[in-house]
């Protein structure tokens, strides 16, 4: 005689089941306001690139209107104007490259070259060929990196170059004649330590946790001279740094200065 199997049900536990849809939930809702956050940033980050795109181009073609509606120019009047065109034209390739760079950084990992190099070295180098620089005649430029300081490291030297270029350009445009950029580094136990010091205009405590967002821009601290930046090099930097297993971070104070570190993993 055959005997049908029997199955009982487990019974439903209403306190489990509500607890399991309450997480659940609290999930749901955490994963929807991450959502709506990132397409928050996403929209006002194209709001942004496309404010900072128009601008150029309707200045760009405002001056060759003005030239193709004149008929004799006086060539002092001819240089400026070409002059503008060209300062516009360079920002719109910096912007279109920042752009280009920022979206690859995390989607292209074949794009970083790594090389083991002596830091030392690459940092004195890059002091020095910002001596050469005449943007920085107004500027102290100080090196403090110990002769016996020696670290090697395993990075990707064009876009270490860049974040440093990057700071050092933020230093410049938010500080003003006479003040001092210095650029110095040490090391601990894992990391190698990379400072870059000003004492130009600073930044406001609130700002400091969303400068390297890529949305975001402190309209507050800009000079006249930081019209020609594309607001997206703080958000380049972070991304290459933590690409190197490092970390970055700011700390400042109004009217006394700012200090850019970031940290690199060295070879022991």
């Amino acid at each position: 005689m055959s005997q049908k199997n029997s199955f009982s049900k487990p019974e439903l536990n209403t306190e489990d089941l509500s607890i399991a849809l309450y997480n659940t939930t609290q999930k749901l809702e955490q994963t929807n306001s991450l959502l709506v956050k990132t397409q928050k940033e996403r929209d006002l980050l194209f709001a942004n690139i496309s404010h900072d795109l128009r601008s150029p181009i309707t200045a760009i073609r405002n001056s060759i209107e003005y030239l193709l509606s004149l008929d004799a120019i006086e060539k002092e009047e001819l240089d400026g104007t070409l002059h503008l065109i060209e300062r516009r034209s360079i920002y719109l390739e910096r912007l279109i490259n920042d752009v280009f760079l920022l979206s690859s950084i995390n989607i292209n990992q074949n794009m970083f070259h790594y090389e083991t190099l002596n830091l030392t070295f690459l940092l004195e180098d890059f002091y020095f060929s910002q001596l050469e620089d005449s943007k920085y005649e107004q500027r102290n430029l100080e090196l403090d990196v110990k002769e016996d300081f020696k670290c090697m490291v395993s990075v990707d030297s064009k876009m270490l170059l860049r974040v440093l270029d990057n700071l050092f350009t933020n230093a410049l445009k938010y500080s003003h004649a006479g003040a001092s950029i210095t650029l110095s580094s040490y090391k601990d136990n894992t990391f190698a330590h990379v400072l870059v010091k000003d004492t130009g205009i600073g930044i406001e405590e609130e700002h400091l946790s969303k400068i390297f967002d890529v949305s975001y821009m402190v309209e507050s601290a800009r000079t006249p001279s930081s019209t020609t930046g594309t607001g997206l090099g703080l958000s380049i930097v972070k991304a290459i740094i933590e690409h190197f297993g490092g970390t970055i971070w700011c700390e400042s104070t109004v009217s006394k200065g700012s200090t850019f570190h970031f940290t690199i993993p060295y070879i022991k």
